[in-house]
């Protein structure tokens, strides 16, 4: 169902503006999409590749594939023009920008758990740091934020507006904005506060493991004397190099974390008006 108006002239943006939004939309779509896909295509196709860790990397990649395709390229044609994807393009793609956004979330979370058990409790890590144990934990959370965004397909709707030039349509709220507020805080409960407060709490956990491990003031030393030491020696240095390659991946992923967490929102139904 749509509801009609017909009103003055269709508002338009510059086309200055149309111009620069559709290319930064184009860039940065390209790039993440090119970024994600590679990151697939690597661990798929390299055996040694397919570990715990990059299992959950492969995940949300391909949740953030659905992000970008999803929520990102459909601004363009609203630039232009208006709604041209349809009413089954509106229930499709705003279930996918919800699947994709919470997905990845879930994501972040479980490739955080795993780390912290590989990091802070390495003996465990060898019995629960399993890929065949990070797929049935990929597969449960796929599944049931699947079947939780299948709500969408009831809460939004296509709405025209008659211009005395032309016709507008949109994608947004099939009813009033303020019976969406339980859902929106559940949904902000459950993928965002939730997942950010554990990652939060466990980060700082491996933080405190990994940065109170002293290491060498450069890489020769911690080798150093390796011919009179044997094999225990070797251990050690492989251990130091294996905390600064710790060290490394925690800030690196905390960083996306925190990039991630801070733009989910921005991403979250774009076409909803």
């Amino acid at each position: 169902a749509s509801g009609n108006q017909t009103l003055g002239r269709m508002p338009r943006q510059p086309l200055e503006l149309q111009v620069v939004t559709i290319l930064l939309v184009l860039v940065i779509c390209g790039v993440g999409i090119a970024g994600n896909v590679m990151v697939v295509l690597v661990v798929l196709r390299t055996k040694h590749m397919v570990t715990p860790t990059n299992c959950y990397l492969v995940s949300l990649a391909v949740a953030d594939l659905i992000v970008l395709l999803a929520a990102g390229l459909p601004n363009i044609s609203e630039v232009v023009a208006s709604w041209v994807y349809g009413y089954a393009g509106c229930l499709c793609i705003t279930y996918l920008q919800y699947l994709g956004i919470n997905i990845s979330a879930w994501s972040i979370t479980a490739f955080t758990v795993e780390r912290y058990i590989a990091i802070c409790h390495a003996i465990k890590a060898q019995l629960l740091c399993t890929v065949s144990r990070a797929k049935r934990i990929i597969s449960s959370l796929w599944l049931f934020t699947s079947v939780y965004c299948l709500m969408w397909f009831f809460l939004v709707d296509t709405t025209q507006v008659t211009f005395s030039d032309g016709a507008q349509v949109s994608c947004g709220y099939r009813v009033s904005r303020s019976l969406y507020m339980p859902i929106y805080f559940l949904d902000f409960a459950v993928f965002y506060i939730i997942p950010l407060g554990l990652a939060s709490v466990l980060y700082g956990l491996i933080a405190r493991i990994l940065f109170m491990s002293p290491l060498p003031a450069t890489p020769q030393d911690s080798c150093l004397g390796s011919t009179h030491q044997g094999g225990s020696l070797k251990l050690s240095c492989r251990g130091n190099k294996g905390a600064l390659s710790s060290r490394k991946q925690l800030s690196s992923v905390l960083i996306r974390l925190i990039f991630h967490m801070n733009t989910r929102s921005k991403f979250r139904a774009p076409q909803m008006s």
